[in-house]
């Protein structure tokens, strides 16, 4: 309680210092302005340009490894929005929330590079990503072409 009302008193006082410091010596001229005073912010400039919004949605596309095979799994973010997509067993995917021109959208895939995409049309170049350097995938057996070795660690193949 006693926190509280100490916040309380120096908030009471700092604001009543700094409403006393404006207006202290602030005339008015003539016409009714006051030349002291400062402006504190910008108003936004209404004639600015706001990104469009692309009216082709959904967009579709589809995901593939430098192979041709479409990669399962691959996650797709819009930058800038909480809007995450993961393609499918055929490397599809479909944006179904509004996109804006000029976004970015970042797809990657465990093994292998992000890629930075803009997304100033309706439509999307063929994806493929590139794999990661420091990636190693299995070559044979009942798990071929999954990852095995990412960043210097081992990952658990069950």
């Amino acid at each position: 309680m006693r926190l509280f009302l100490l916040a309380l008193a120096t908030a009471t006082v700092c604001g009543v210092h700094s409403a006393h410091a404006q207006s202290a010596d602030s005339r008015p001229s003539a016409t009714g302005n006051t030349p002291e005073r400062i402006a504190l912010s910008n108003r936004p400039d209404r004639s600015a340009a706001r990104p469009a919004r692309l009216m082709c949605a959904p967009i579709t596309g589809q995901v593939f490894d430098p192979n041709g095979q479409p990669l399962v799994g691959a996650t797709l973010l819009v930058k800038g929005t909480h809007q995450t997509y993961v393609t499918d067993a055929l490397g599809r995917f479909q944006l179904s929330d509004p996109v804006y021109e000029g976004q970015i959208l970042d797809v990657e895939a465990a093994g292998y590079t992000l890629q930075h995409v803009a997304l100033d049309d309706c439509t999307l170049p063929r994806l493929v990503l590139a794999p990661a350097p420091d990636a190693r995938f299995r070559k044979h057996g009942k798990k071929t072409g999954q990852v095995m070795r990412l960043n210097h660690r081992s990952t658990n193949l069950k």
